[in-house]
């Protein structure tokens, strides 16, 4: 990540959280939490294609979620959305709520996304799955753990201060580490 973007970061991602806390008054309607959990991953995406200098994908990943927002998840989103996933290599933002089968289809997990998920908790799934990117960058296994962990919790179970701590460390520690390579 160059200095440039590190400086960018915040700015991307306080616009992606008033994008997700504007999405039902933007589509008219009350979204359910596995909506808010798809635009939480939709916007992981977006920040990583951004982050990875593949803004082509930004724009194709927005118009799916926004035919998302308008007519729910339906026909041919779902394939749609894996293929642009696929593309950057960020299959693993559908994890807890599905996975590669050994056959190579993405298939559900079993996995419920919490009733309270809201737009704060897509937010921070987003936020955390950009910090588990970075840690696989900088090959900090402790920290993946930890973040896959709290993304776990965050979808199944609730979005504590405890993990918005932990996703906060783990993006300033990601931001000290690069700002030192620059």
């Amino acid at each position: 990540m160059s200095q440039e973007e590190i400086q960018d970061f915040p700015s991307m991602m306080t616009a992606g959280r008033l994008g997700l806390e504007q999405a039902a008054q933007v589509y008219g309607r009350e979204l359910s939490p596995e909506e808010y959990w798809w635009f939480g991953v939709g916007l992981a995406a977006c920040t990583l294609a951004e982050l990875g200098e593949t803004t082509y994908a930004v724009g194709r990943i927005q118009q799916l979620l926004d035919r998302a927002g308008h007519k729910g998840v339906k026909g041919d989103w779902l394939q749609r959305f894996v293929e642009e996933l696929a593309q950057l290599d960020a299959e693993g933002l559908l994890w807890p709520m599905y996975q590669r089968d050994p056959a190579g289809n993405i298939v559900q997990t079993g996995a419920v996304v919490q009733p309270q998920f809201d737009a704060r908790a897509g937010y921070f799934v987003a936020l955390a799955h950009v910090g588990v990117a970075l840690a696989v960058l900088r090959e900090d296994q402790e920290m993946l753990g930890r973040l896959t962990g709290a993304i776990d919790e965050m979808v199944q179970s609730a979005l504590l201060p405890d993990h918005e701590e932990l996703v906060t460390a783990a993006l300033q520690a990601g931001d000290a580490g690069e700002t030192e390579e620059a």
